[in-house]
């Protein structure tokens, strides 16, 4: 069978000296892997479009006897990352094609998962003073999706963050589980933002803990997410700002 359709890539394995694995979440079937061949002298080339959260249009060629499909052709479309040089671009879009793949199992049509991730795509595109907030925006949004969403009803008598809760209490747990008192007001300004909204000055050890704790929100409520290997390397970069 047959499908055109547009998809968003999350990662690539390296299969053989002239193919690849590839990842991909596409408008029409959902979560897929392919395989992607290339000749020897244009690897490098092709590999460029399979970089994380690239946008490509392609024609799948799906049997159901294949755990791995093929494709006809695949072109790029758009590139969140299109200047190489730009870390911070490159470290989110790795960081949020690693919580998506990750967390989503399904291999089935999902509009609105894939215009969620294509117009988080586009943020990651044209933020400027709000990208290093646009990850944690990314998992407040993509946690309303998966259903369960993280309330915010953060006020005088709830202060207090709890990440198994999901929501502000009254009062403090534990150091693992609750924010102090300005770390809870700096999320809830983050809960109220957007893509559009987010340009907040959140301190760089807030984001950082901040970042922790929603992980381990996803972690109480779904069995997918195991551990994030991208955060590393995206909190070493933040570390600098």
């Amino acid at each position: 069978m047959l499908i055109p359709t547009e998809a968003i890539i999350l990662n690539r394995i390296k299969y053989t000296d002239n193919s690849f694995v590839v990842n991909m979440f596409s408008e029409a079937c959902g979560k897929i892997s392919v395989l992607a061949r290339t000749s020897t002298r244009k690897a490098g080339q092709k590999a460029n479009i399979f970089a994380p959260l690239n946008i490509v249009r392609t024609e799948l060629r799906l049997k159901d006897t294949r755990s791995v499909q093929g494709m006809s052709y695949c072109e790029l479309v758009k590139s969140p990352t299109a200047i190489d040089s730009d870390v911070v671009r490159i470290c989110i879009s790795q960081f949020i094609a690693e919580v998506i793949m990750k967390m989503v199992k399904e291999e089935e049509q999902n509009t609105a998962l894939y215009q969620f991730f294509r117009s988080t795509i586009e943020a990651i595109e044209i933020s400027n003073n709000n990208i290093v907030n646009l990850h944690i925006i990314f998992l407040k949004e993509f946690a309303r999706l998966l259903g369960f969403e993280i309330t915010n009803n953060y006020c005088t008598e709830t202060p207090y963050f709890n990440s198994r809760e999901g929501m502000f209490l009254p009062f403090f747990t534990s150091e693992e589980e609750s924010f102090d008192r300005q770390l809870s007001l700096a999320f809830s300004t983050i809960l109220s933002a957007s893509y559009e909204t987010g340009n907040m000055t959140i301190p760089y050890a807030y984001r950082k803990e901040i970042i922790r704790q929603m992980l381990e929100y996803y972690k109480i409520h779904t069995e997918n997410l195991s551990e994030i290997k991208s955060l590393k390397v995206l909190n070493e970069v933040f570390g600098n700002d």
